[in-house]
């Protein structure tokens, strides 16, 4: 399994960082994770034609997590060579329906299909949850602290690399839970150590993560400007796990 990240950023307007997007690669299946505004171009520039994605992951519904959720089902819907037939499978906290559904009807016909269906998996929000990607990938989910039906992530490829995703969230012992053992933890540290952040993470909360869960590596993503990198950066490493700040089209293994 490979675990792509597309966009590092926040909602601020980066350069060089889009906002969150990642993309997990299983033998020939592409699994979209999140995915704000410009994912669909950050995919093409992988390799990847986000019209034939083979399902999408969802952390929770702020735009700057799913802002390409539309244009991506607009995309799915015209322009291609061979009409899609196959269903394209959404999963995410409870609510990801009802949401999917207002885009509909915002957005009125254009991002459906008489020829392909888009089923959606909920994943509780006060429990574990688990579900089967395309490829055999395993989806394992813990309730995040933020907003907006969050949920932490844990992919698990067949080759047994297993990569967890904070999403957004404010300290939370469930991820901890969640990435205890975990081969990469890529999380969030957006709050600023003097701002700190109820529905986020600063440095000193990542370290007590790190620390209680022990990850073999540490990619740190969603810093916002307020977050001195450097600072962050050898505050976890305290901790004593490799840990690194994530940059756009970075591709993780087992390997390294």
């Amino acid at each position: 399994m490979r675990f792509v990240l597309l966009g590092t950023g926040t909602l601020v307007p980066d350069a060089t960082r889009g906002p969150a997007g990642f993309l997990v690669e299983e033998g020939d299946a592409r699994i979209l994770v999140d995915g704000g505004s410009g994912t669909l171009q950050r995919l093409a520039r992988h390799g990847v034609d986000a019209r034939r994605l083979d399902a999408g992951v969802y952390s929770h519904r702020h735009l700057d997590h799913c802002g390409d959720l539309a244009p991506l089902l607009f995309a799915m819907r015209v322009g291609v060579d061979v009409p899609r037939t196959r269903p394209y499978p959404l999963y995410g906290g409870l609510g990801l329906a009802e949401f999917l559904d207002q885009l509909r009807a915002v957005y009125s016909g254009w991002i459906t299909s008489e020829r392909f269906t888009v089923p959606v998996t909920e994943l509780p929000l006060d429990a574990p949850g688990s579900a089967e990607l395309p490829a055999g990938v395993r989806l394992d989910t813990r309730p995040a602290r933020h907003s907006a039906g969050a949920l932490h992530l844990s992919f698990t490829g067949q080759d047994g690399f297993r990569v967890v995703f904070s999403g957004d969230t404010g300290p939370s012992e469930e991820l901890a839970r969640l990435a205890a053992g975990a081969d990469v933890l890529v999380t969030e540290c957006a709050a600023a150590e003097k701002d700190p952040w109820d529905a986020h993470l600063g440095p000193d909360d990542v370290a007590a993560v790190v620390d209680a869960a022990r990850p073999r590596r540490v990619v740190l993503t969603h810093l916002y400007p307020g977050v001195d990198p450097v600072r962050a950066l050898e505050r976890v490493r305290r901790v004593g796990v490799a840990t690194e700040i994530g940059v756009d089209g970075q591709v993780l293994t087992a390997a390294g």
